[in-house]
């Protein structure tokens, strides 16, 4: 039993080294840091006037914010807290129009009846033989 226990922690520990992997250093050009502040100012300066929309500020007020409060804070965000709330925005979908929930609610009625036809719960559909 205790040989099992140590070849089992030599197997653990042995994989764990696997997965360190070492530092890497090398140059940074000038160019590099002036694109990174440049695209981290105009980061801040899109967040900045989202805040100053008036939707949003409306949206704010309903929600009990005090918009001016709110950019205060989004001003006080450090540059990678901005670059991560960007890139959230940006995987935002815009909007969703009303023929995609219906599409998808008309898919997922139809395959929960398929998988209840193939276990012989219902007999809806005739393409359909029950998996008995």
């Amino acid at each position: 039993m205790k040989r099992l226990i140590v070849i089992v922690l030599v197997a653990v520990f042995g994989f764990q080294s696997l997965a360190i992997v070492p530092a890497q250093a090398a140059m940074v050009a000038t160019g590099d840091v002036i694109t990174e502040d440049a695209s981290l100012a105009s980061d801040r300066d899109r967040l900045n006037t989202l805040m100053q929309r008036g939707e949003v500020r409306q949206e704010l007020q309903r929600q009990g914010i005090d918009p001016d409060e709110a950019a205060a804070r989004v001003a006080a965000l450090s540059d990678a807290e901005v670059a991560q709330v960007t890139a959230r925005l940006d995987e935002l979908p815009a909007g969703q129009s009303a023929i995609g929930v219906i599409v998808g609610a008309a898919v997922l009625v139809f395959i929960i009846l398929l998988v209840t036809d193939l276990l012989c719960l219902t007999h809806i559909f005739n393409f359909t033989r029950c998996a008995r």
